[in-house]
């Protein structure tokens, strides 16, 4: 959705929506409240569904609201998906996944951020990597610090990518801390400095907001990194902020999780006078949510609290509570998991009818090969893997040998025949190597693109695909063999960090001016981007 094709009351709208967000101000629901109310006298439904989207986000950021945030995230859900909007599409998998993890269900929250991701292929966002860092919050819940390490740093890559999105600043300081976390669960304390330097260094940044430098997140990260660090000065000042913080006001349903690891930490260190203010503070806040798993998680809390107090009475009160909220989250868990499995359905037809448009965006509707739409987007990604692997990477340019003579000739179904059996010749003989991909390109030329392959093997298939194309015996006036024939310009090569797709095809595609300008029907390989006689004295002929 491209917001600068609505009027500029619509605009200002936006861009008010997107201020009061990045400073997580109370005004953020108001504005979308009314964004919502403008969309609908536009009458736009992808408007409206991104209006929606927006607003479940305010409420899950800002509130304690919980019914609305999930009523405003499944009104934005059926409405996106109902007009392809993919990318607020792929911001509410994120949410529905969050929420599916704050119900205790790991597995549905998964799915529903790897559907994201696919949402997102192609799309030059930074939604992927808020995906990817909570993809590794699962991770790093069922113990594995390492893989969830590997995803916050794709994470942080592609969040890096956007500055520009409204809570850049704050995005960057969770995967700092995110780090700092998996860098202490492997104990490596000179990462851990790493990370609090890096949060230090953006507290420096006046773009930063001082709400998202100084809030829960990084305070807590600090807190507890100094004390793993020994820095018993620094852990006093930060635990001395954090403290206060908690003890503040209500919380939002995103720092709930903060607050109990915290709580646990205090425990552990054996400030058990504060664990218990953090615990009976945190009980407003979890009575607005009404969420189970939070209730029994809080309850286990509890006991573990009254455990190190020795207080019996208040421990069998938390262990009955702890009964009662795990047979609640059973109950709820099966309510919530056909909530989010009807949701999970509705999503997968959009899905499924995406693929079709998507399909037919890129593939060439007469030969049923990649058209050129296909052949850029597949390329872009074919160069950065190739350079990053130090691989070759082999582009082929061929066309068909006096195809302008032959269409007016023989007529254009004629001509269309042609290309059909030419190219299903090359769909034969790419179909079962994953390493060859064949597009339509236009006209009668078609392009080849062969991964880590070597001259000799990306030889041997342009050999066999000319040969093929000369057994099926279409008669031609027009050729010297009385036979239709293709002619064909390579170049292969490992990728420099700069090569795109249009320096290969510039080289294949005068190795195959070459080739038409001498003997039709032949093969030429080149090594380099520059053409010159003695690049064509070196190459490869056939």
């Amino acid at each position: 959705m491209n917001i600068r094709n609505f009027d500029t009351e619509i605009q200002a709208l936006y861009e008010e929506v997107l201020t009061t967000r990045s400073s997580m101000s109370n005004s953020y629901i108001n504005a979308c409240n009314r964004f919502i109310k403008r969309a609908k006298q536009a009458d736009d439904i992808s408007l409206l569904g991104c209006a929606h989207y927006f607003l479940a986000d305010a409420y899950y950021l800002l509130s304690t609201d919980y019914r609305k945030f999930n009523s405003n995230l499944l009104k934005a859900i059926e409405i996106l998906q109902d007009c392809g909007e993919n990318e607020y599409l792929a911001r509410c998998y994120n949410l529905i996944g969050i929420d599916s993890l704050n119900h205790g269900n790991p597995e549905l929250a998964l799915d529903f951020f790897l559907s994201g991701k696919r949402s997102c292929e192609g799309m030059d966002s930074e939604v992927s990597g808020f995906i990817d860092f909570n993809i590794g919050q699962i991770y790093y819940d069922s113990g594995d610090p390492k893989q969830a390490l590997n995803y916050i740093r794709s994470a942080y890559k592609l969040i890096r990518k956007n500055k520009k999105d409204s809570l850049y600043y704050r995005n960057i300081i969770f995967c700092y801390c995110f780090e700092a976390d998996c860098y202490m669960g492997m104990d490596k304390p000179d990462s851990v400095k790493k990370c609090l330097l890096a949060i230090d260094k953006l507290e420096e940044n006046h773009k930063a907001s001082r709400d998202f430098i100084n809030g829960i997140t990084a305070t807590d990260i600090r807190t507890r990194a100094y004390h793993y660090l020994g820095d018993m000065v620094s852990f006093q000042r930060y635990a001395s902020r954090l403290l206060t913080l908690i003890q503040n006001d209500k919380h939002p349903l995103d720092n709930m999780e903060d607050i109990f690891i915290m709580c646990r930490f205090f425990i552990k260190i054996g400030w058990i006078d504060e664990a218990v203010r953090i615990v009976d503070n945190a009980e407003r806040s979890l009575a607005d949510f009404n969420i189970a798993h939070l209730k029994k998680d809080y309850a286990k809390l509890k006991c573990e609290l009254y455990e190190c107090l020795g207080d019996q009475k208040k421990k069998y009160l938390a262990l009955d509570e702890f009964f009662k909220a795990s047979n609640d989250e059973e109950k709820e868990r099966l309510s919530n998991y056909r909530f989010f499995t009807d949701i999970r359905n509705k999503l997968y037809d959009i899905e499924k009818e995406n693929i079709v448009l998507q399909k037919q965006a890129s593939t060439d509707s007469l030969t049923g090969l990649g058209n050129r739409y296909g052949l850029n987007k597949f390329a872009d990604a074919a160069f950065e893997k190739a350079f990053d692997l130090k691989r070759s990477l082999a582009v082929e340019i061929l066309d068909i040998d006096n195809f302008k003579q032959y269409n007016d000739t023989y007529g254009h179904q004629a001509g269309d025949e042609c290309l059909t059996k030419i190219a299903s010749i090359i769909h034969d003989l790419t179909k079962d190597n994953e390493l060859v991909h064949a597009f339509r390109y236009g006209g009668d030329e078609f392009v080849i693109i062969y991964e880590s392959m070597t001259d000799r093997e990306v030889m041997e298939y342009a050999t066999m695909l000319r040969q093929s194309v000369v057994d099926l015996k279409l008669l031609s006036k027009y050729s010297e063999k009385g036979i239709v024939t293709i002619s064909q310009g390579i170049r292969n090569s490992v990728p420099a960090e700069t090569t795109k797709l249009w320096d290969y095809m510039y080289a294949a595609d005068n190795a195959l001016y070459q080739v038409k300008e001498h003997t039709k029907g032949e093969i030429i390989m080149l090594h380099k981007a520059v053409i010159s006689q003695k690049s064509l004295d070196d190459a490869t002929h056939l």
